[in-house]
């Protein structure tokens, strides 16, 4: 069960990120990562007002919808932002409304495939970049990002909104500020969007990342604490 702390916690973080953005041109949507946490913590968020819940784990997705469902009717949504694997494309696909994570062409036609088995028209994704270049993260260089987008541009089964990146906790501010730059400046170049999706930034540098144009923002400790 939540505590009274914990529903402090989310308010406060609430209260910081609204003050924020609010001079801010364009407010980012938020993502709540919920991954590890209990349901009743997204119905104490949602309660608050947040409407966009990450989950890493795709049976831990699938469990939590089952709750979601078998509750009052909840209007939020669901958005999936861990690692792809084939065989559990089943508990994402219809189930998240955004999958932030495909970071390769054969993720990509897999996701597409299982759609067309399923009939699932317009899964929305973005193309994870690897903008830092981190041998320790997942993603698409510059190179395959265009490529990919290419090969995607015309699906019927899957569509492209955006882009998203995770970097190094351990980079600076101004390296985190400069990576997130060259994100937005590669988003601007992708033709066949007039808005992307730019998934960038977490708890620790949320702000950073709001400052160089994030329309989603990925903030799981400072909502929930630690897990």
């Amino acid at each position: 069960m939540i505590t009274l702390e914990q529903k402090r916690r989310i308010t406060n973080f609430l209260d910081d990120f609204n003050s924020f953005v609010y001079n801010k041109k364009t407010k980012p949507k938020l993502v709540a990562v919920s991954k590890k946490k209990e349901f009743d913590h997204i119905l104490a968020a949602k309660s608050e007002g947040i409407s966009i819940f990450g989950e890493s784990y795709p049976q831990e997705l699938r469990d939590k919808n089952f709750l979601k469902q078998q509750s009052d009717p909840l209007n939020f949504d669901w958005h999936f932002i861990g690692n792809v694997q084939k065989n559990k494309i089943k508990y994402i696909v219809g189930t998240a409304s955004l999958i932030h994570s495909v970071s390769s062409i054969s993720m990509a036609y897999d996701i597409e495939d299982y759609c067309k088995k399923i009939g699932q028209l317009n899964q929305e994704v973005l193309f994870q970049v690897n903008i830092s270049n981190d041998s320790n993260k997942q993603g698409f260089s510059e190179k395959e990002l265009f490529k990919a987008i290419k090969l995607f541009e015309n699906s019927d089964f899957i569509q492209l909104k955006g882009l998203m990146t995770i970097l190094d906790f351990n980079l600076d501010d101004y390296q985190k500020r400069s990576y997130y730059q060259k994100l937005y400046k590669l988003g601007k170049q992708i033709s066949i969007l007039d808005f992307p999706e730019l998934s960038m930034g977490m708890s620790q540098d949320y702000q950073i990342a709001i400052d160089e144009g994030a329309t989603l923002i990925r903030v799981g400790t400072s909502i929930f604490g630690p897990r």
